[in-house]
């Protein structure tokens, strides 16, 4: 018998749950720093710029691929040989960028998005499965949200080669977590099917198409700064997010059992739109940095809440299972939409596109819950 085959004494069924939490919010992490690892690759001659945007897009799209491709035909059994599986080809997917070339990172984080993907569904199986999932998703945004920050600080000190190592390590320990693991999830399965049902399709299209306007905007801060001579601030506008998360995880959790799913989407939107509004008029410093603050904001109330939402739209949960693909592939196509449209444009033009998709993920929202929709759903 192995250690992951070993029986699972009570204290470790009360971790479970909470190494669930640490597999996806390093897997995050890793895939959080790979756009400044690739940079810095870059910088040193060790692959070519135009690369980095491709690598971080495979990164995305490989992570969507795979927690959609899990949550759909992947029964939640053996989660700890699963999980000890990914960490591994993370980690070799790591440490094969010291080694790689061109091309060969594309392959490599194609791997290494895929074995995420695997982390973040057993995470994300995890918080679905909750009869309360806001503070665990609050806890998932905020970890890796503020972990990301302290990690790409460390990271940039050692170089690419040091960061690099560094960010095979944080899989190590996704390696380390593995055994902690609860063996298996309640199956949400209905009649043999594990995909989500119409009205879950929905919700997931609102969170696609409002992630993927925030996605955008955030894509062209730098840019936006420049462009108003505020160039000194970006570092700032990040730092204060930070703080403007927190303040929309806590205030998720206050609004849990007391705003409807509509209204709270509403006010999202509603956040969105006047960030959308300020920006457009070349403000100040503080209020270029309060608009930014506000996206973080929403952001990180829709995170924490998307649960909520999710099993509203679908009492099986099995939207919620799947919620990553919305998000990562919001992550993956909003800032491709954004180059686009500057392109073709300008900058301003982008100020334009993230309203409209936001109101279209609104209205989404609304279709796809049932009329007299409740603040805190019984789903149980």
């Amino acid at each position: 018998m192995t250690a992951l085959d070993a029986p699972v004494s009570k204290a470790g069924e009360r971790a479970g749950p909470f190494a669930a939490l640490a597999l996806g919010s390093l897997a995050m992490m890793v895939t959080g720093l790979q756009p400044l690892l690739l940079t810095a690759l870059a910088d040193a001659g060790r692959l070519p710029h135009a690369l980095v945007h491709p690598a971080a897009f495979v990164d995305m799209l490989a992570m969507a691929l795979s927690v959609g491709v899990c949550a759909v035909v992947l029964k939640p059994r053996r989660l700890n040989r699963w999980a000890a599986g990914a960490a591994l080809l993370c980690i070799a997917a790591g440490l094969g960028a010291l080694l790689a070339r061109d091309g060969q990172v594309l392959a490599l984080r194609g791997v290494g998005g895929l074995a995420g993907g695997v982390l973040v569904w057993i995470t994300v199986g995890m918080i679905a499965r909750q009869p309360r999932p806001e503070p665990w998703a609050a806890a998932f945004f905020l970890i890796q949200s503020a972990g990301l920050v302290f990690a790409a600080a460390f990271a940039s000190s050692l170089g690419p080669t040091g960061g690099l190592a560094f960010a095979a390590s944080l899989s190590g320990l996704c390696l380390a977590v593995a055994p902690l693991l609860s063996p298996a999830m309640d199956d949400l399965a209905l009649a043999g099917k594990r995909s989500p049902d119409r009205r879950g399709l929905l919700g997931l299209t609102a969170l696609f198409l409002y992630f993927a306007a925030n996605a955008a905007l955030w894509f062209k801060m730098r840019d936006l700064a420049s462009a108003q001579g505020l160039e000194a601030i970006s570092g700032l506008v990040v730092l204060t997010t930070l703080v403007a998360q927190m303040l929309g995880a806590m205030a998720a959790l206050a609004l849990a059992d007391r705003l409807g799913a509509r209204r709270l989407f509403g006010l999202v939107v509603a956040c969105l739109l006047l960030a959308c509004a300020v920006l457009a008029f070349r403000p100040p410093a503080p209020l270029f940095v309060a608009a930014f603050a506000l996206l973080a904001f929403a952001a990180l109330l829709l995170g924490a809440s998307l649960f909520g939402l999710l099993h509203a739209a679908d009492p099986s949960r099995r939207a919620g299972a799947v919620s990553p693909v919305a998000q990562f592939l919001a992550a993956a196509l909003g800032p491709l939409a954004a180059g686009a449209v500057a392109d073709l444009a300008g900058l301003s033009a982008v100020l334009g596109i993230a309203p409209v998709l936001a109101l279209a993920a609104m209205a989404c929202a609304h279709l796809s819950l049932a009329k007299g929709d409740p603040a805190s759903p019984d789903c149980a």
